[in-house]
């Protein structure tokens, strides 16, 4: 009996012993993401605002459980540069790359830290990825290719006239002379003359303009970073000429373009965030494929329609959403 007393002493002893111990709680994890812009514009804006959405949507809260280190080179190389080498020394979990320029500057720099590009028309035309498919390496994202050849199909439905069409490019940028490359095959094919002109920077947008309205009857914009920070002094140009710009990019239809088939900017930021959410979960980002934004708007600006004296044909009215009333 002596002996089951003291059995039952040393239980009771362990019992307590562990029911007061403290047991500590692992804190939640936080996540340190660097999103690095190339230069201020809306439709870049609305990418990071994407990105940023998208990770809130998966429970990664900025000041929770998700710190943000954003930087914005301001299209200054040599400031990219700078901005690069100092993310990388802070080993961030993710890189978000928003734009060409940004993605090729970071991959050059790093091959260990995982770099979501977004904003690119063709990353492996731009040296980024070995695939679309399985891009390799430590980089994946969006890329912001759409149907051109739909694009210029409504061009021409709004204006059967057209016969010479103008693009205008950086010719700096890798993925803005691919891209006018590809505009000018499928032009070509529908039976349009073009004209092709490019700028070093926005500086020389003015001239380029007013230069290349003079001899077109129509102006195709694609997703270029310095096209777009200088698109204000593009309309100025084309308004006074009375000629019509067709963007890639809806919130540049809004701005006063007239008319597109438009990938939504913030789309891209979200599938973006996709591929980052994947990283952190377990999956090797070289194996996780380029994602594109899928959903397209039909878009027009009626305002613009208006000021240069352009009918929009009344079967595409109807086919058409107006961002002047947005």
């Amino acid at each position: 009996m002596k002996q089951l007393f003291k059995v039952i002493k040393v239980l009771a002893t362990i019992f307590v012993c562990v029911t007061t111990m403290v047991v500590p709680v692992k804190a939640e994890e936080t996540i340190d993401i660097a999103i690095v812009q190339y230069v201020s514009h809306p439709s870049l804006d609305q990418i990071v605002q994407g990105v940023k959405d998208e990770l809130a949507a998966n429970g990664y809260i900025e000041g929770k459980n998700l710190t943000i280190d954003f930087h914005n080179a301001e299209a200054d190389i040599n400031l990219l540069g700078t901005i690069a080498e100092q993310v990388i020394s802070q080993n961030p979990d993710l890189i978000f790359a928003v734009t060409t320029p940004v993605s090729q500057a970071f991959q050059n720099q790093t091959n260990e830290i995982p770099i979501v590009m977004t904003g690119i028309n063709d990353p492996i035309a731009a040296g980024l990825v070995d695939s679309l498919e399985k891009p390799g390496g430590n980089i994946s994202g969006s890329s912001d290719q759409y149907p051109l050849d739909e694009h210029l199909k409504l061009m021409l439905a709004i204006d059967p006239n057209i016969e010479t069409l103008g693009m205008i490019y950086t010719s700096s940028e890798d993925n803005a002379q691919v891209e006018a490359e590809n505009v000018k095959k499928i032009a070509e094919r529908l039976g349009l003359k073009v004209e092709m002109t490019s700028i070093s920077s926005t500086l020389d947008m003015q001239l380029a303009a007013e230069n290349l309205s003079s001899k077109v009857d129509a102006i195709y914009v694609g997703s270029d970073n310095t096209i777009a920070s200088a698109f204000e002094s593009l309309l100025d140009a084309t308004d006074r000429m009375n000629i019509a710009v067709y963007p890639s990019v809806d919130i540049m239809v809004q701005q006063g373009g007239l008319a597109a088939i438009a990938i939504n900017q913030a789309d891209l930021g979200t599938e973006a965030a996709k591929v980052g959410i994947d990283v952190l979960n377990g999956t090797p980002i070289g194996d996780i494929p380029v994602h594109f934004a899928t959903k397209l708007r039909s878009v027009y600006n009626s305002d613009t329609a208006n000021r240069l004296n352009i009918e929009i044909p009344t079967n595409l009215l109807n086919e058409l959403e107006d961002l002047n009333e947005e």
